[in-house]
């Protein structure tokens, strides 16, 4: 199957720039990106600083808990948005791509509609994966401790290539499960089954065109940068200013603004990258999925209970 990649990108960045209210969706997605950001101590750093700030910790118990519990419930909520994002997003560049009718509020109902499926689907792989990572450890971590360092380390290098090959099949299982069964209808391990096979029968072509994303990021991240620059220099001079003129409130009140500067440009760029990157997907899932017939996928899975072959489904992913 010759697939024209250069046509996918062109077509999914037309929809993702003429589209503006799927950069909403694309923002909800984007929202969990943020709860990314590990905050940790050195390990090296002074004791005595450490010190301080368990002493500082244990004074504050309660200040502490509460920071907590409110940082975890942001986190849920960034967790929910993003994927009734996904499931918006999904829906409406399909009904585009089908010419229907959409807007914000027929991809949010969609979305919410569709919630339960692809929580299911990202739980479970997720799950997974935190499995099979604990089995593997066991094994590495028995044979290090009982100093039997060449068969512990060999068998570390065999659980990380492990590892990683499973985080690959993982995420396609992921990207086409969630495509499955928003577009054709599906339950989540219905779901997770057609995409497995799918991927199995277009290994090389669904590696390619995640490779094409190595360099996007790349220059996405250039992009990150470059806009990084001129912020941090304007917003650095402005905090010396303060600094000289209000102490150091100021130059921290010009910090935290440069912050939220850097922080808002990146999420509308991420937004826009998101909606990019779900239509790509979405044009290349139309590319590899066999459509013989108009026949939707719901009415073949209904026939598939009745039948003992059980046939692959048929979604119908052109515009008649």
């Amino acid at each position: 199957m010759k697939i024209n990649y250069w046509e996918i990108l062109k077509k999914a960045w037309k929809i993702a720039w003429k589209n503006r209210y799927l950069w909403w969706f694309g923002f909800f997605v984007s929202l969990s990106w943020l709860a990314n950001f590990n905050c940790f101590f050195d390990s090296e750093e002074n004791p005595a600083e450490q010190e301080k700030i368990m002493q500082f910790i244990s004074q504050n118990v309660c200040w502490v808990i509460i920071i907590g519990l409110a940082f975890f419930v942001v986190w849920i909520i960034f967790f929910v948005l993003k994927i009734i994002g996904k499931g918006a997003l999904i829906n409406s560049i399909f009904s585009q791509l089908q010419e229907e009718q959409g807007n914000f509020k027929i991809g949010w109902k969609k979305g919410k509609e569709n919630f339960k499926k692809i929580f299911l689907i990202i739980f479970v792989l997720g799950l997974f994966i935190l499995f099979t990572i604990g089995i593997l450890t066991i094994p590495v971590a028995v044979l290090l401790i009982n100093h039997n360092y060449i068969i512990g380390f060999l068998m570390a290098f065999l659980a990380v290539v492990i590892v990683i090959s499973l985080l690959i099949l993982t995420a396609y299982l992921r990207i086409f499960g969630c495509l499955y069964a928003i577009l054709g209808k599906l339950n989540f391990w219905t779901a997770l089954e057609k995409a497995y096979d799918l991927f199995r029968k277009n290994i090389r072509s669904s590696l390619i065109m995640g490779i094409i994303f190595i360099p996007v990021n790349i220059f996405l991240a250039i992009l990150f940068f470059m806009l990084f620059i001129p912020i941090a220099v304007i917003f650095f001079v402005a905090g010396l200013i303060l600094y000289f003129t209000a102490g150091p409130i100021g130059a921290i009140i010009s910090s935290v603004i440069g912050l939220i500067i850097f922080l808002f440009f990146i999420l509308v760029i991420r937004s826009v990258y998101e909606v990019f990157s779900q239509a790509v997907w979405i044009l290349f899932f139309q590319e590899i999925v066999k459509t013989p017939a108009p026949e939707i996928i719901a009415k073949e899975t209904k026939e598939e209970i009745k039948s003992d072959t059980k046939p692959l489904p048929i979604i119908e992913l052109t515009k008649k």
